[in-house]
């Protein structure tokens, strides 16, 4: 029943550019909570563990929805290029049941490499004796993990609709205005005109995702979290998930 989500597992597995990726973000996450990248906010250094995790936290995100674009974006279209596709008509699958596992198997890909990033968080939490973070990091996690999901669900079924350059671009600019709402949020509050319209526009139309992952980083400081930004990540993933249901290819 899930022979197309594991055989479409094992082929992530033998793409090396991932590794490289997932190396390279997990060695910048470790120099950012190790100190060796030196941050600071209004002129004064953050070496206090607790400063850094959210900011670190924000970092791994992005890379982590960026390599979830990556390895989102060409799943589907390319069974459709090798015309594996019409072997799997031919067992009587349905496409959003193909479909389906196919994104499933993105997800799966992508948070597995977003784990590997959020391991180096809590092993450099560990060696730091922030014990209470870590009892904290399972169920940090699932929030944490939420728009990455969401972001892979969302590539694969622009796959689906768009051209696999365009696919790639929408999802990018749809991961990069959601992990960076503050930043576009203070920009609407600099510029006038057309260009604020933009803004809001971009900031009306795009998932916070940047709220949900830093509720991740309260809950794992013991701090409050609000409750709205995690479902707003969850809304965001099952948006995703209604959109591979519902968008069909021609070719089937």
């Amino acid at each position: 029943m899930l022979g197309i989500m594991k055989n479409s597992l094992k082929e992530r597995l033998r793409r090396k550019d991932i590794y490289v990726v997932m190396a390279l973000g997990l060695l910048l996450v470790l120099l950012c909570m190790s100190g060796t990248v030196t941050l600071s906010i209004d002129g004064i250094p953050v070496t206090d563990i607790r400063l850094l995790l959210p900011f670190v936290l924000n970092v791994a995100s992005v890379i982590g929805g960026g390599m979830a674009v990556a390895m989102s974006l060409g799943t589907i279209p390319n069974e459709y290029e090798r015309k594996t596709s019409h072997l799997v008509w031919m067992r009587g699958i349905s496409q959003w049941n193909y479909h389906g596992q196919l994104a499933l198997a993105n997800v799966i890909s992508s948070v597995a490499a977003l784990l590997v990033l959020y391991v180096g968080v809590m092993v450099f939490a560990e060696i730091k004796g922030e014990t209470e973070v870590l009892l904290r990091s399972i169920a940090g996690f699932l929030i944490f993990a939420a728009g990455t999901a969401g972001v892979s669900l969302f590539t694969s079924a622009m796959s689906l609709l768009l051209p696999k350059l365009a696919a790639g671009a929408v999802s990018a600019a749809v991961m990069l205005a959601g992990t960076m709402q503050p930043v576009l949020r203070t920009l609407s509050g600099i510029v006038s005109g057309v260009s604020r319209g933009i803004l809001k526009g971009i900031l009306a139309l795009t998932p916070d995702l940047y709220a949900a992952e830093a509720q991740a980083g309260e809950f794992l400081l013991g701090k409050q979290v609000d409750v709205h930004s995690i479902i707003g990540g969850f809304l965001f993933l099952y948006v995703g998930a209604v959109l591979i249901i519902i968008i069909r290819r021609k070719e089937a």
